[in-house]
């Protein structure tokens, strides 16, 4: 009786663990099974597709294995417009990211009208990109070359958009504008998550406002700034939406970006099994960096 009263208290346990157990189980199977139709199954199925000649459309395709990646890598059309992205996101990473921290330093400030302040600057982020660029599109082929008349101003005396070199920084612009609210609520959100006891002590110690942001804020915040810079960085490779509304690639190739040739290529010149070895390429790529960044950021820490 003894061994079967100890024996039951557990078994009790055991009993209330697998149901806890199974209760989480499937609670995440929907979303699980979810994951992987909506996102798994399309990425191994256009992996698939991109070693075919498949053009999107008819059911018979032969398999050519690597011979779209092999054009790819062999395209200079294809090596200049993955170079110009390149050069775009650098740009946007950099700019975006030191922007986001200082407006987050400046909006985590005790002052009046904070949260009014926090307001405006999230505003961009939930206007849509493809609105913006079209309200963007008008700005720049309408009231800028008429400002730019009135004022004598030649740069601006006609369309940004219009010239193969000031096309891409016209869109970055737009980019910069609205890129940089979701980074900054994320920076804000990170500062508050510093203990102020830190700052207090570097502060008793002499270190003025540029030593504690640079050896106590700064090192502290490095884990959100890692998540900002891999925001920025996909946000910069898979640019489409702002070219999509602006230019639509021109003029000439002036303004196309990866994502852009991959949706060309996909619904224009029915290139589906292409587009798809492109778009295998470019997750690979985003794959990559994040990895290395993550990596080098948790050296710094």
């Amino acid at each position: 009786m003894r061994n079967s009263d100890r024996s039951f208290p557990c078994q009790q346990q055991r009993g209330t663990k697998l149901t806890t157990r199974a209760v989480f189980f499937l609670f995440t199977l929907p979303a699980v099974l979810l994951y992987l139709y909506f996102i798994v199954y399309p990425l191994l199925n256009g992996l698939y597709y991109s070693l075919t000649d498949w053009n999107g459309i008819g059911r018979s395709y032969q398999f050519v294995g690597l011979a779209n990646y092999y054009k790819i890598f062999h395209d200079k059309t294809s090596l200049s417009v993955v170079g110009r992205t390149f050069l775009y996101t650098l740009l946007l990473t950099v700019i975006c990211t030191a922007l986001s921290v200082f407006l987050a330093l400046l909006l985590n400030r005790e002052m009046k009208g904070k949260s009014i302040f926090r307001s405006i600057y999230f505003f961009p982020a939930v206007l849509s990109s493809i609105t913006i660029g079209l309200i963007f599109n008008q700005i720049y082929n309408g009231l800028l070359p008429q400002v730019g008349a009135e004022l004598g101003i030649g740069a601006l005396s006609h369309s940004l958009l219009s010239s193969g070199k000031t096309a891409m920084w016209a869109i970055l612009f737009i980019n910069i504008w609205q890129g940089t609210a979701l980074p900054t609520v994320i920076a804000i959100a990170g500062l508050q998550a510093i203990p102020t006891e830190i700052r207090e002590s570097a502060k008793m110690d002499g270190a003025n406002a540029w030593q504690q942001f640079c050896h106590v804020t700064l090192p502290l915040l490095m884990p959100t700034v890692s998540v900002i810079i891999i925001l920025n960085v996909r946000s910069g490779l898979m640019v489409f939406d702002y070219i999509k509304a602006t230019t639509d690639g021109g003029p000439g190739f002036a303004t196309m970006s990866i994502a852009m040739e991959i949706y060309k290529h996909a619904f224009t010149d029915m290139k589906f099994a292409y587009s798809s070895a492109e778009s295998t390429v470019t997750f690979l790529l985003i794959t990559v960096i994040a990895i290395i960044q993550l990596w080098c950021s948790r050296e710094k820490e």
